[in-house]
């Protein structure tokens, strides 16, 4: 099937040394006289030509063929099998399900070829670990999925019942006008306006209730763009229009090189301040709940100077969370 694969389209085509050559680099470890034998059976089988003007001759489909050979390829299967890891644990279980099929294909290629390719046994060598802690993705209501991609797909309006964060559980019905669906960590978004309203909101795919697509067309804001829409902080759980705040703080000096190493912005500067055994943090970043937990979460390795209101803000929350330790 590789051989078949790597066999050009149309004339010149290639030398059965020059296939081998591509064979050896997905893995497979075959002379020329083997590729020279095999390409003399499979044109028995194949429309397969041989230019033999010229020694050594030069192989390729012949003119208006098709090659539909069933499978997959070994950087594919490999590839695949990366994403699995990757994405299972941020994906909905629709959606890792629609998948399914592809990646067991990958895993059983890579399995029968883990005794003989190198390259096959790839993935006993790396390994794909998550930077945050491993929560399990929101379950999806039965068919939601499927109604959003299809009024987003279509250009209509979607009818549903949402539960908000804020609403104890109840729902409320809502006319919603798909704009785009965007995934963040485990759960999945559709952006969207509702109603009558312009600005553009978050709605959780796993919040949504007895979903059903209209046959009236969405409306979609002129200026909208799901690019801009991104770049405001709105998935940081802003509100589009998060104000940005030049950020100064203590900073610890092993936070201080992890930041070094994975900057918390393009501005950023990291100033020794040896008389207070750390770093001074400045930089410019969005005020977000994001931000302020990711603060929270590094405890005393961190100490806000200001803006003062963010100070002030976290400064409570620190003081509320030690009244819960305390005996």
């Amino acid at each position: 099937m590789e051989l078949l694969k790597s066999i050009p389209r149309r004339p010149p085509g290639l030398t059965p040394a020059e296939l081998a050559s591509r064979l050896e680099g997905l893995g497979y470890a075959v002379d020329v006289r083997t590729v020279q034998r095999d390409l003399n059976n499979l044109s028995a089988l194949f429309p397969l030509l041989a230019d033999e003007s010229a020694k050594p001759y030069r192989w390729s489909w012949a003119d208006g063929s098709e090659l539909d050979v069933p499978g997959i390829e070994l950087g594919d299967a490999v590839s695949l099998k990366l994403m699995e890891a990757f994405l299972r644990p941020l994906l909905p279980a629709s959606i890792v399900s629609a998948l399914a099929p592809r990646f067991e294909l990958a895993g059983r290629k890579l399995a029968e070829l883990a005794g003989s390719n190198a390259a096959a046994r790839w993935l006993d060598k790396v390994h794909v670990a998550l930077p945050a802690l491993g929560l399990q993705p929101p379950i999806i209501g039965e068919g939601v999925l499927e109604q959003v991609q299809a009024a987003l797909f279509a250009d209509r309006q979607l009818l549903m019942d949402y539960r908000s964060a804020a609403s104890g559980g109840e729902t409320r019905p809502l006319r919603v006008h798909p704009l785009a669906l965007v995934q963040r960590g485990a759960v999945s978004y559709l952006v969207a306006t509702i109603g009558d309203y312009q600005d553009p909101r978050l709605l959780a795919l796993h919040r949504m209730d007895s979903v059903r697509r209209t046959e009236e067309s969405s409306r979609v804001p002129q200026d909208f763009s799901l690019e801009a829409f991104v770049a405001s902080g709105a998935l940081e759980f802003g509100d589009g229009a998060t104000p940005v705040i030049r950020l100064q703080a203590w900073v610890h000096p092993d936070l201080a090189r992890h930041l070094q190493e994975t900057p918390m912005s393009a501005d950023m500067k990291l100033t020794p301040t040896p008389e207070e055994d750390g770093f001074t943090l400045r930089a410019t970043v969005r005020d977000t709940w994001q931000l302020r937990w990711w603060l929270l979460s590094q405890g005393a390795q961190i100490v806000v100077r200001s803006p003062a209101a963010l100070r002030r803000g976290l400064r409570e929350c620190l003081r509320e969370a030690l009244a819960g330790y305390e005996e």
